[in-house]
């Protein structure tokens, strides 16, 4: 499921535009990258035995940043420290995050920041053999090698790509599946990420923060 999609996305035009304006806010070879996943409904749990909409390619998942269970799919984004997305790939709900993130971190290198759904020993091990440091906070059951304050401040600094999902759920309403197949579903996500880094582009572009859309047209 995540490969196919994640070919979709690779041959769709807008995702060439996309890929060249990642380059020029250099967000693909930044120090520091974010990583998280949210639920895409496509329909009420209640509902999901009688659709036949993406019969046999969406599932039941739980999120647990949301406290929820759904049916259908999850998104997974890495952004950039700016809050630039950088790449994404679309799995069915009931896949796990830290398969997903392969699709999305061979071109990266640096920091990588996730939540606890990252923390797993042979993905972290897999992580540092491709150059990349992945930080997650601790559960409750595991030793603390670095100081607290380090844990508070990956929490604070994440914080950037929870804006960014919010900031795509309510101008984009990307959280909700408006299509009846793949191909719409994942040209639709990438014309609202390109959108978005569009939008970060001028707002760099006019000395603004990255992903401060508030009176952006008159900035610029």
């Amino acid at each position: 499921m995540s490969s196919k999609c994640q070919n979709y996305f690779r041959t769709d035009p807008k995702q060439k535009i996309q890929q060249r304006l990642i380059q020029l806010l250099h967000a693909d070879n930044a120090d520091i990258h974010l990583i998280d996943g949210f639920p895409i409904d496509v329909c009420l749990r209640t509902r999901a035995r009688k659709s036949k909409i993406f019969k046999g390619e969406a599932a039941h998942g739980y999120c647990a940043s949301k406290d929820k269970y759904f049916y259908g799919f999850q998104g997974h984004l890495l952004v950039d420290a700016r809050g630039i997305p950088v790449n994404f790939t679309l799995t069915a709900a009931n896949i796990d995050e830290r398969d997903a993130a392969y699709d999305m971190i061979e071109s990266i290198e640096g920091l990588m920041l996730g939540d606890k759904g990252y923390i797993r020993p042979q993905f972290k091990e897999d992580c540092q053999a491709v150059g990349i440091n992945l930080q997650t906070p601790l559960r409750k059951n595991m030793k603390y090698e670095r100081p607290k304050s380090f844990f508070r401040l990956i929490m604070r600094v994440r914080r950037r790509i929870e804006t960014v999902t919010g900031q795509l759920a309510e101008r984009f309403e990307i959280e909700k599946c408006r299509c009846r197949d793949i191909w719409h579903m994942t040209s639709i996500i990438t014309r609202k990420l390109l959108a978005h880094n569009i939008g970060s582009f001028f707002n760099i572009k006019a000395g603004r923060p990255a992903i401060q859309f508030e009176n952006l047209i008159s900035a610029e």
